[in-house]
């Protein structure tokens, strides 16, 4: 039998970034994953700014911006009859390249730009999953096991037990771990073995995709390069995806009517209709799945040793594109809290607390999503079949559809979606009674609101995207971000708690934005806690936060 302090079961995206995070913390995991290779078909292709902002961290941005979309290709999403009929509208975003800048005339049309160094990411998942492999296997405390499968697994008082084989040669290998996550998918065996259901809607409506490789499809219409094409024509709902903008693509195809079958589908015959024309291309791969929001009833097992992340834990309509990041977030939720009790530091309300921070946010998220899909679902449906005729009769529909779109398309707007989620009523936050600042989909209130993101603020001329920000300032340890004086007590408790703190300045200028003398930073980010003056009881407070009692001593 072979020992390791973490399990990870499953080297997806949401896996290997477990995986590194606990090995850029120095904490030893093992992970399995049956295959042998990334994942060949682009499940996921977009990476929110808050993913970005963690993966910043491990400095591998520049190895992810490689792999994703060129970088002067603007981000438009176009909705069209057929993609070589009618264009119907159009929105854009910022190219990677004026992200990294930041031109000022980028800044004042993107008001996202304002509150993260990152926007949207176009990447597919096999363009993803090597950079967090190698990250990942570069880390000494990490070890990577491909080709693998988990036999079964038995929880003890002291960890877990499982049995896992070696697919290549059939040899089998007993594995005590202190500690199992799930990374293991939407259909997770691991969480089906713990009993644990699933709530929410569940599925939605089955949906085929078609990933093609085609030197001509840029050729055919007169669209441009853009991440996302909608085809509104009734006999070919669905979107068009660019993988790497030159020549792989994807073709997401919806059904409206939920008992619809996508088993016996043409690829040729959808492809060509929802491109208007016929053009040439490669089948790469075809998937058949569902639209789903669904969340676990519980993200742990009745022993405590097991976790459920990602996939595992919820399934998301992909409307929004937040399910695989709402997976990268659980993942470095999990792995600083798994870090902290490893070391000896956190106490038992601090894995508690996984699930009372996590869950809340993936019902948020996939209701977001969920409502972006219904909303799709609402203009497909009412979009007529004349929609992309010629003449009057076309004139009017396309006009009529155009509102509708406008109305929509506003959900593309989600910035605050992926930077405004907040953990409320956890049991290591300490609460100020303070307001909570609005969540909107739309925007980002910056705040320290207790369970809050940390602000984002640059730090000095350089605003390129690579530019010093206080997000720098966070990542390994806790931070005690202060004005004018230190709070020599609080620092001290902390320190005597176990917790790696350090202390951090504040600049004069950027006070306000932090709006209390006194920020307490977790690890991952979040606000612990924050004051005008010290906490009347340090030491109480140090306890909470590393999840040893559940009272809030700051009164």
């Amino acid at each position: 039998m072979i020992d390791t302090e973490i399990l990870v079961v499953g080297g997806g995206p949401v896996g290997l970034t477990l995986a590194g995070e606990l090995g850029w913390r120095g904490t030893g995991c093992m992970l399995l994953e049956e295959r042998t290779a990334p994942t060949a078909h682009p499940k996921a292709t977009l990476l929110g700014a808050r993913s970005m902002e963690l993966f910043r961290r491990w400095g591998i941005t520049d190895q992810i911006y490689a792999r994703a979309l060129p970088q002067d290709a603007r981000y438009a999403i176009t909705f069209s009859t057929r993609l070589a009929g009618h264009e119907l509208y159009r929105l854009a975003s910022p190219s990677i390249r004026e992200t990294i800048e930041r031109p000022p005339e980028i800044m004042a049309r993107h008001r996202e730009l304002q509150w993260s160094p990152y926007a949207k990411t176009q990447i597919g998942q096999q363009a993803l999953e090597p950079v967090l492999w190698d990250f990942a296997a570069a880390q000494p405390a990490v070890a990577l096991r491909h080709g693998w499968r988990l036999l079964s697994f038995v929880e003890a008082a002291d960890g877990v037990i499982a049995q896992a084989e070696e697919l290549a040669s059939g040899r089998t290998q007993a594995i005590h771990a202190r500690y199992l996550v799930a990374c293991d998918g939407g259909g997770s065996p691991i969480r089906r073995s713990l009993g644990i259901r699933m709530n929410g809607r569940g599925r939605m409506r089955a949906n085929v995709s078609f990933y093609f490789r085609s030197q001509e499809f840029l050729r055919v219409h007169d669209r441009g390069l853009g991440n996302l094409y909608f085809v509104m024509a009734p006999d070919s709902f669905g979107v068009f995806t660019a993988i790497d903008g030159v020549e792989l693509w994807n073709f997401q195809h919806y059904f409206l009517d939920p008992a619809r079958e996508t088993q016996d589908v043409d690829a040729a015959a959808i492809l060509h209709r929802a491109m208007g024309r016929p053009f040439a291309f490669e089948l790469l791969g075809t998937t058949h799945w569902h639209h789903h929001q669904s969340v676990a009833r519980r993200w742990r097992s009745a022993g405590g040793r097991i976790f459920l992340a990602g996939d595992a834990a919820h399934l998301f309509a992909p409307t929004g594109g937040v399910g695989m990041n709402t997976g990268i977030g659980d993942a470095v939720d999990l792995a600083w809290k798994l870090d902290g009790v490893v070391r000896g530091w956190g106490g038992t309300a601090l894995l508690d607390s996984y699930e009372a921070e996590r869950k809340p946010v993936a019902w948020r998220n996939s209701v977001i999503s969920a409502n972006n899909s219904d909303k799709i679902d609402a203009v497909m449906d009412e979009t007529p079949g004349c929609i992309d005729h010629d003449g009057p009769e076309g004139d009017a529909a396309r006009a009529c559809i155009r509102s509708r779109l406008r109305w929509m398309a506003r959900q593309f707007s989600s910035a605050g979606t992926h930077l405004g989620h907040r953990y409320v009523d956890s049991p290591v936050i300490a609460s100020d009674g303070s307001p909570e600042p609005p969540d909107d989909p739309s925007m980002l209130v910056p705040s320290t609101w207790p369970g809050m993101r940390a602000p984002h603020a640059f730090l000095g001329p350089d605003t390129t995207s690579g530019g010093p920000s206080t997000l720098d300032w966070f990542g390994q340890g806790w931070v005690l971000c202060h004005g004018a004086g230190v709070p020599g007590a609080l620092l001290e408790a902390l320190r005597a708690a176990g917790l790696p703190v350090r202390a951090q300045p504040v600049p004069e200028g950027l006070r306000a934005l932090f709006e209390r003398p006194f920020v307490l930073v977790r690890p991952d980010g979040h606000v612990a806690w924050r004051g005008d003056a010290a906490p009347h009881d340090p030491a109480g407070l140090a306890e909470l936060v590393r999840g040893q009692t559940g009272h809030n001593p700051t009164g």
